[in-house]
């Protein structure tokens, strides 16, 4: 660790001096994201500083919503947040001027901890821990309680390791020995009978939904499989089809694109272990949009506004060229079915 973590708990409880710590995620959140911000307010309470999750955006994924719900994880919207009685920001699985959190303007941030690459000048944050070699941030959050001798319990344990199960696709993606120290360890504490209710949840007609669309309108271009999934009922069923279709056996990149709320957003996978997908991903989208990611997985959302299926049909066309070009594909494009 590149700084110590008692003095960093100690000037932060200065800080705050006697204020509350809030801790944002990254808007519509995924389970690596709640589950480092429920182990930073563990970490943050046992130091004397009272904290909230905030959150942008909603919980919209079946697993996400039952991982909430089982856990009983407390998530205050960031639009009702009492700001004047938080004197410190948190920020978990993101970062500052990266277009996927919902930080008003202007709010000083106390503490960064990502294991995304840095995307702005953050050397003013008093408490930043970016490491990019990590296969979760949920495991930096869990190796501060270890550190700390904090007591993980049950509920703690089943969220720390549903997150690395669904942000490595069970140690298979981008995870390393941390990752499955922690996973044996947690495996000894976790509920598993909430586990199983969290991962196997009971599906939304939406869901079926979507994927029939997206079966349907599937276009492979070589090694890329794009699919419009058209108008969303929520934002994270572009990711969750990404992840759907990529088994299909000749494609090693998935594009999904949806609107929802006026807005484009679009996901990628890949099953190329050494990709720079979310360097891609920032090409792709370019000056129109915010986007982000590392190996594997990535995602965004464009800025401009989509309020029809043709608005959206041209963002997705134009997103499919510039894919094909950065992939360097040359076949010509067939439907899936």
């Amino acid at each position: 660790m590149s700084f110590d973590l008692a003095r960093q708990l100690a000037a932060l409880k200065q800080r705050a001096n006697g204020g509350r710590a809030a801790i944002l995620t990254h808007d519509n959140p995924d389970p690596d994201s709640l589950a480092a911000a429920l182990g930073l307010r563990t970490l943050f309470e046992k130091a004397g500083i009272p904290s909230t999750i905030t959150i942008g955006g909603i919980i919209g994924r079946a697993e996400n919503r039952a991982m909430v719900r089982e856990l009983k994880i407390d998530l205050v919207p960031i639009e009702r947040l009492d700001w004047k009685s938080h004197a410190v920001i948190a920020m978990v699985d993101t970062q500052p001027n990266t277009g996927n959190n919902s930080l008003p303007s202007g709010r000083r941030v106390d503490v960064v901890i990502d294991h995304h690459p840095p995307r702005a000048d953050l050397g003013a944050i008093p408490w930043l821990d970016i490491r990019t070699e990590m296969g979760a941030t949920a495991t930096i959050v869990y190796g501060y309680l270890r550190e700390q001798k904090v007591a993980i319990d049950p509920t703690l344990a089943t969220a720390f390791l549903y997150a690395l199960k669904s942000e490595t696709r069970d140690l298979g993606r981008e995870s390393g020995p941390d990752e499955r120290d922690a996973y044996v360890e947690l495996s000894k504490v976790a509920d598993f009978e909430k586990l199983y209710t969290i991962v196997n949840p009971k599906l939304g007609r939406e869901h079926f939904v979507a994927l029939d669309r997206a079966l349907r309108a599937a276009v492979v271009w070589g090694e890329l499989l794009a699919i419009n999934l058209g108008a969303l009922d929520y934002p994270d069923l572009v990711a969750e089809v990404a992840d759907l279709m990529l088994p299909y056996d000749r494609a090693h990149w998935v594009l999904c694109v949806g609107q929802h709320t006026h807005t484009a957003y679009l996901s990628v996978r890949t099953d190329i272990v050494d990709a720079t997908a979310g360097a891609l991903i920032r090409r792709v989208v370019g000056n129109s949009g915010a986007a982000g990611g590392h190996g594997m997985i990535a995602g965004g959302r464009m800025f401009a506004e989509v309020r029809d299926d043709a608005a959206l049909k041209s963002v997705y066309d134009e997103l499919v060229a510039r894919m094909v070009r950065e992939l360097k594909i040359s076949a010509s494009p067939s439907p899936l079915l």
